[in-house]
């Protein structure tokens, strides 16, 4: 039976640096195929050849027993070119060539080698411009662990941590000072089924750079850097990062018009960037990206969440005691005139306003109640550019019903009124509070106080005996 074999070496110009991962076993079962042994320069899985930001070529060497192919995974790599795709039986030198990276995020190319029934896969990383080099930003394992190393080239001292999705299952083992420092790492046999993936972090004054550690598991995975992602109400840019050892095709939903991929040659094929418009609803809006492999039957999505524009920062229920106060409406949107809160009533007067850097702050003066029965409003508060109006109530307690205590207490505490139903707290010294049993108030002048709690009514109360000249005065308890 004729055997299919090929070996990939390396023959690495100035411009670039070749990193093979060692300690993995190969993705591939040679013995579980007719095609028998193979090897493969290096010991591992992947071959890993790194390139700066310049632009560069590197030349590998590919000895194949039969007919081979080579092709780029999803087609993404639009910066980086291979100077055959296909080839005969024999030995032939292969030419990467990458351009210019100017961006400031890394990027990676992944190209796999089929010789019949054998695959060998050569990923191909540019750094950034202008940062701390490593020799690669991801790592990938097999199911049993193993050993891998780091090569990290700086002319500043680094730090570097394990972080807390992968210290449980990766460990460091040693590090050498030569004239590129090499840490060595070792990672547990992964028993789950699924891929898991770990993050090193290197700090210095260059900045900072990240390791993704990928290990897979007993079956073929799609892996999505993070589950749910949170946009802001203004239109912007957002990543996704998959880590697969299958390809994977995006499915957005037909009714997700407002959210995009965006397609660049400077991008890895292994982050995919998306686009999204200004919310101008009143309620959030939320959509999931799956990204799938049907001949697996496996997927992964991440569910994507836009907030709304809030016109209030604020929406909350203002409570006003009877004799009146000054209360603030803060606004998100800049509303620049009175003219747009929309009041039913006119008790509730515009007194002055305040702008600020990203919204304003409006102030309202309520008089008196001069009524026996609480009041309340409800404010509609509309801006242009929304679709709808944003409103909050207003409520002011009437004297009746409401009970007074006076206390010569420099600390008071709030009385039990064993309800949820909001009350106001009047402590006597020009200050109030909305209710809460577990409030306490300090007096900055020593003397009598006189504490009044007014609400809509009192089906309990629960007061301590009187102390200290504390007397109760319950004659407006009921209503007049």
């Amino acid at each position: 039976m004729r055997t299919t074999a090929f070996i990939l070496r390396h023959g690495l110009l100035l411009c670039c640096l070749a990193v093979c991962l060692t300690g993995c076993r190969p993705e591939l079962d040679f013995d579980a195929f007719h095609s028998g042994e193979a090897s493969f320069s290096g010991g591992g899985e992947n071959y890993v050849i790194l390139f700066n930001s310049d632009a560069g070529t590197a030349s590998v060497e590919l000895s194949a027993s039969g007919k081979w192919t080579a092709e780029f995974v999803n087609g993404r790599a639009y910066w980086c070119s291979l100077s055959a795709a296909e080839g005969k039986r024999g030995t032939v030198t292969l030419t990467f060539s990458v351009q210019a990276n100017g961006e400031h995020d890394e990027r990676s190319a992944s190209v796999v080698f089929t010789c019949k029934d054998l695959k060998r896969t050569v990923v191909v990383t540019q750094k950034q411009r202008d940062a701390m080099l490593l020799s690669s930003d991801r790592v990938e394992l097999s199911s049993d662990g193993g050993s891998f190393t780091v090569e990290v080239m700086s002319n500043v001292d680094f730090s570097h941590r394990i972080e807390a999705d992968g210290s449980d299952w990766i460990h460091p083992v040693s590090t050498k000072g030569l004239e590129k420092s090499v840490l060595t790492f070792r990672v547990d046999p992964n028993e789950a089924l699924d891929r898991r993936v770990g993050t090193l972090t290197f700090s210095g004054s260059a900045g900072q750079e990240k390791v993704s550690v990928y290990q897979k598991g007993e079956v073929p995975t799609i892996v999505i850097s993070e589950e749910a992602v949170s946009l802001e109400p203004e239109d912007g840019l957002f990543k996704v990062e998959v880590a697969s050892n299958i390809d994977a095709t995006l499915q957005i939903p037909a009714d997700c018009d407002w959210l995009r991929e965006v397609k660049t040659r400077t991008i890895s094929t292994n982050t995919f960037l998306f686009a999204y418009d200004r919310n101008q609803a009143r309620t959030s809006r939320s959509c999931y990206l799956v990204f799938q492999n049907d001949s697996y039957k496996k997927s992964d999505s991440v569910r994507v969440e836009q907030w709304p524009v809030e016109i209030l920062r604020d929406a909350q229920t203002r409570y006003v005691p009877s004799v009146g106060a000054t209360i603030c409406i803060e606004t998100s949107a800049r509303i620049q005139s009175f003219d747009q809160f929309q009041r039913d009533a006119a008790w509730l007067v515009p007194a002055s306003l305040e702008e600020g850097e990203a919204g304003n702050r409006f102030f309202f003066q309520v008089g008196e109640n001069p009524q026996r029965t609480a009041r309340g409003m409800t404010v509609q508060v509309s801006c242009p550019g929304f679709d709808a109006p944003d409103s909050f109530q207003v409520v002011q307690f009437s004297l009746y019903p409401s009970f007074s205590y006076v206390t010569a207490e420099t600390d008071v505490s709030a009385p039990d009124l064993d309800t949820d139903i909001p009350y106001l707290i009047l402590w006597g010294d020009g200050t109030h509070e909305l209710y809460d049993k577990t409030l306490r108030h300090h007096y900055d002048q020593a003397g009598t106080h006189t504490v009044r709690v007014e609400g809509a009514s009192f089906p309990l109360i629960l007061l301590p005996a009187p102390k200290d000249g504390m007397r109760y005065d319950f004659s407006l308890i009921r209503q007049q």
